[in-house]
């Protein structure tokens, strides 16, 4: 049972119905940080049986950013990673066997406030803010003699990789489940995903706590940058991967900035039977040849 006189809790004065249903939320926030926060211990030298670098990033407002370098045998091109909120650069460890098989060079790091990774200097980061964490990681990358990037990234980590790509000059991207056009349906679909199996158990729950995530992921501004970046982004090669069984950020939601702002250089690849940021498993050989045949025509 919850500690009632923790802050995160409701206040006795509110009626029982809304308090219980705002210490479910406060329950959730608390695991899904610790979760977060907690690094996997496994590595690219355990799971991919490969060499690899690991390294700090600094960013321009000061956060350190715990990060991998994996080598390929390719010169032309690197990929930079972004995990989805709440994962870290392990949970990205499938692509970054599938990318290391084309013999392509990576940087996957955690993201600020992830795993081993600093929070932001100011406190909670905003997804805009968050931006700062791709242009160290396209920094490091070119600084290793890589002029051309490719970025890969899943959910509201694909959203942050959207906002720093067009001052990042990448060549080409690859979005897996999402993001969200704007913070009302991802605070839904994150606070969804935080709950678990009791979101469908409690909708009051669900609902209050996307009312207490938006406020910190400064929504206007998420919403300023995200579309005027794919605006900025319609002559670039585009791949937006999407399960249409994807219950955190449902395909017609992502739908609303793919359909109106493509230009004819992005390319939309649904993977039946598959939920969020599940793709590459369930997509399996086809969406790797897909993936591939992309990566080759950029």
């Amino acid at each position: 049972m919850p500690f009632k006189g923790d802050p995160r809790y409701a206040a006795p004065w509110l009626p029982a119905p809304l308090g219980a249903a705002w210490d479910r939320g406060s329950d959730a926030i608390a695991k899904t940080l610790k979760r977060s926060k907690t690094a996997r211990r496994i590595t690219p030298q355990r799971h991919l049986k490969t060499d690899f670098e690991a390294f700090d990033l600094q960013t321009a407002d000061g956060a350190r950013l715990s990060a991998w370098f994996i080598p390929g045998t390719r010169t032309d091109l690197a990929v930079v990673l972004h995990h989805h909120y709440g994962g870290q650069k392990a949970t990205v460890l499938p692509w970054l066997a599938f990318f290391h098989g084309l013999g392509l060079p990576c940087l996957a790091f955690d993201a600020r406030g992830h795993a081993e990774s600093d929070d932001s200097p100011e406190g909670r980061g905003s997804f805009p803010k968050r931006t700062a964490d791709v242009d160290a990681a396209c920094a490091e990358l070119r600084r290793r003699g890589f002029g051309r990037l490719l970025g890969f990234g899943q959910s509201q980590g694909a959203a942050t990789l959207v906002m720093a790509a067009p001052r990042n000059d990448l060549v080409g991207l690859i979005l897996d489940s999402g993001p969200a056009p704007e913070m009302a349906t991802a605070a839904w679909g994150l606070a969804g995903n935080m709950l678990g199996r009791t979101s469908k158990e409690h909708p009051r729950s669900r609902a209050l706590l996307a009312v207490r995530i938006i406020p910190g992921t400064e929504p206007l501004r998420y919403l300023a940058t995200l579309w005027s970046s794919f605006v900025r982004l319609r002559s670039t090669p585009l791949l937006w991967i999407h399960g249409d069984q994807d219950s955190v950020i449902e395909r017609r939601w992502s739908n609303a900035w793919f359909a109106p702002l493509n230009g004819g250089h992005w390319r939309a690849r649904e993977v039946p039977g598959a939920d969020h940021v599940r793709t590459l498993p369930v997509g399996g050989k086809p969406l790797q040849d897909d993936v591939a045949a992309f990566i080759a025509g950029l």
